[in-house]
């Protein structure tokens, strides 16, 4: 006899089915509002509509403002630096680099390159080392592009140009670009899916009231007056500079026009070290700012749906019951299991009932696929479009390294040692 369906363990063992539909609805309708504007009927490619007025390339090119193209590095070998140099040729004249203390030759490689840089004397990581080097910056320099030694941007010289004059002329604090995940592998597929959910739906839904990512444009005057409240934590360091701009008044937005192409991550175990340290982060930076971000619930319902319930309630105070779904779901697909092979070695229980995991399965596979040509750049679809039947176990797996990184901070409060070492700070505790 088949245990009792409980609709209370139904609605738990699905929980985070529920909160990914709910938000896919809403942002779906934010991002419908947002990008009406667009020509010839199609959503425009920014969270927000530009009116800056009517310039010919030419006016545009005499008007752009001196910017500079900043990156921090550290213990660069030959090859890597070698490829970000060639990446970045068509910007060289705009590169700016600051030696992060390295131990190797990688100070002496730059200087020999001919590019802009600058020597740092202590490792400072990522947050301290570009502060310093937007301090050390000549002054007539307005907008800084931030990004990492890893990525690729996939604009022409013009078409970067043309959207950094837009952006200089909105007025606007930062904007984010669109990141793209290097073709790679299969784990590379799933992560490129992950990426369009989060910058072509996620930010792009936000209107300017957007987050920023490790690459963005930045105002520099906005940039350094986050960095002087910054923690300068390389942990959610992008995060944290969006909320303290947006709490300073500041305005951030999407522009999908900006393509930055990085590697993903090649292995599991490297995807489970990063989210570790993405959660560990995202708490840290949350447990700071808290307070703040209740204060500026006045700014709107974007602001406050992004940044107090999708953030704080949906994803730090729901996730110990989106735990307790997760267990639900694997005792289900092992009862499956156990069912199927005829062993009966699993109790049929109202905790262990086949239908959870086969509704969840059904069900998440479906907005996935729903979804996906909704926020998939068409030159994506294919690559991604084989691992759909399969996202639902990469979606809820996040669950498990979300865990383990709320859990680091925890333990790193209470018994000053974390649980598990993740890559971002590989030396200390």
């Amino acid at each position: 006899m088949r245990p009792h369906f409980d609709p209370g363990v139904y609605v738990l063992a699905t929980l985070t089915f529920f909160i990914d539909l709910i938000d896919v609805l809403i942002r779906l309708y934010l991002r419908h509002e947002h990008t009406l504007s667009g020509p010839a009927g199609l959503p425009a490619p920014t969270s927000i509509p530009l009116e800056i007025g009517n310039f010919t390339p030419y006016e545009a090119q005499v008007h752009l403002r001196p910017y500079a193209i900043v990156v921090s590095v550290r213990n660069v070998d030959g090859p890597s630096l070698n490829r970000f140099l060639e990446n970045m040729a068509p910007f060289r004249h705009r590169l700016w680099v600051i030696d992060d203390a390295s131990t190797d030759d990688t100070w002496q490689r730059l200087q020999d390159s001919g590019v802009h840089c600058v020597q740092g004397v202590h490792n400072r990581k990522k947050p301290g080392a570009v502060k310093a080097l937007v301090a050390a910056l000549p002054p007539s320099i307005e907008s800084v592009m931030v990004i990492d030694p890893d990525i690729r941007i996939l604009n022409s010289i013009t078409e970067f140009e043309k959207i950094l004059f837009e952006f200089q002329r909105s007025g606007m604090g930062a904007a984010c670009p669109r990141i793209s995940i290097r073709h790679a592998g299969a784990l590379s597929r799933f992560q490129q899916l992950e990426y369009c959910l989060s910058f072509t739906l996620g930010r792009k839904a936000l209107g300017d009231q957007s987050t920023t990512s490790g690459i963005a444009l930045y105002r520099r005057d906005a940039l350094q007056r986050a960095l002087d409240r910054h923690s300068l934590s390389v942990y959610a360091e992008d995060l944290e500079n969006a909320l303290l701009l947006l709490i300073e008044g500041e305005q951030i937005y999407y522009d999908g026009r900006l393509v930055i192409e990085t590697d993903g991550m090649a292995t599991v175990q490297q995807l489970f070290s990063q989210r570790v340290g993405w959660s560990f982060g995202l708490i840290k930076v949350y447990s700071e700012h808290w307070r703040e971000l209740l204060n500026n619930t006045g700014k709107g319902f974007i602001f406050t749906y992004q940044y107090v319930v999708y953030t704080g309630v949906l994803g730090l105070l729901l996730h110990p019951l989106k735990l307790a779904g997760l267990s639900i779901l694997i005792a289900s697909a092992l009862n499956a299991a156990d069912n199927l092979a005829g062993l009966q070695l699993i109790p049929d229980t109202i905790f262990t009932n086949e239908t959870y995991i086969a509704a969840m399965y059904l069900k998440y596979t479906f907005l996935i696929m729903a979804v996906m040509p909704l926020v998939t750049p068409r030159g994506d679809r294919r690559h991604v479009l084989p691992i759909l039947p399969f996202y639902i176990f990469y979606g809820v797996a996040q669950i498990v390294p979300a865990t383990v990184g709320y859990l680091n901070w925890f333990s790193l409060r209470w018994w000053g040692r974390r649980v598990y070492r993740d890559h971002y700070q590989p030396v200390g505790p």
